[in-house]
């Protein structure tokens, strides 16, 4: 583990970078057994298709920043962006917001992550991570400005062709919905990107030369080498969620 100092330029670096998803409600023995599969480089916690509570978040974010290691969170829904900033308070370091395609979306997202004066987020972060390292407000909005991660779930064929927009917009991390964006592709058949695959590629293509990486979900460690070998170099490992505790 490299924890949250280092994990955003590795990530623009092209290092190889990996987290494992948990329950939201994991305890310490949880994660310590996650943590034992691999040496993952940040963990992930989803609200979108999962009970979702305050205060659960704020356990396990005290948690695994405790062990140094930073917490992703899946926000609820895609118009939910508003609220990126006071769900940030309570310790995730990286945000993923669901089925995005419009770059309004992205703006918005991009407004309430960061602080003053690159973006609008209201000061008031107990519980973020490193904040007992910058106690001054200019330090900290400084530092969590150059440290946050944010990304965007590509869910559809349209989110998909503005991958490299909204890189550019200064989005971290593009991630990826098979499934929706299966549906989408369904309902779009005469798309050139008729594959996932071809999605998959088409993005890693139009995100060279941007600070932008793109995030697979995967299964098991046989997808994880195929994307590897495709050349995606960031990956979210859900399968000990199946394995871990209940």
């Amino acid at each position: 583990m490299h924890g949250i100092e280092s994990l955003k330029t590795r990530i623009r670096n092209g290092d190889r970078v990996v987290g494992a998803s948990v329950r939201m409600w994991a305890t310490q023995s949880d994660v310590d057994r996650t943590l034992s599969f691999a040496d993952y480089d940040f963990l992930a916690v989803d609200a979108q298709h999962s009970p979702f509570s305050e205060e659960n978040l704020v356990n396990i974010c005290e948690i695994a920043n405790g062990m140094g290691v930073p917490i992703q969170l899946r926000i609820k829904h895609t118009r939910l962006t508003f609220l990126i900033g006071n769900m940030l308070d309570l310790g995730p370091s990286l945000i993923e917001v669901p089925q995005v395609e419009n770059l309004g979306t992205v703006q918005d997202a991009l407004d309430n992550f960061y602080y003053p004066q690159r973006g609008r987020r209201s000061w008031g972060p107990s519980r973020s991570p490193q904040t007992g390292l910058y106690p001054d407000r200019h330090e900290y909005a400084e530092w969590w400005n150059s440290h946050g991660i944010l990304w965007m779930q590509l869910e559809s064929v349209l989110g998909v062709t503005r991958a490299r927009e909204m890189a550019d917009l200064g989005v971290d991390v593009l991630s990826w919905g098979p499934n929706d964006l299966a549906f989408n592709r369904e309902a779009n058949p005469d798309h050139a990107l008729k594959t996932d695959d071809d999605c998959v590629e088409h993005v890693i293509s139009s995100l060279k030369g941007s600070d932008g990486t793109l995030c697979l979900r995967t299964y098991s460690d046989a997808q994880l080498g195929r994307y590897s070998d495709m050349g995606v170099t960031m990956f979210l490992d859900e399968s000990n969620l199946f394995t871990e505790p209940r």
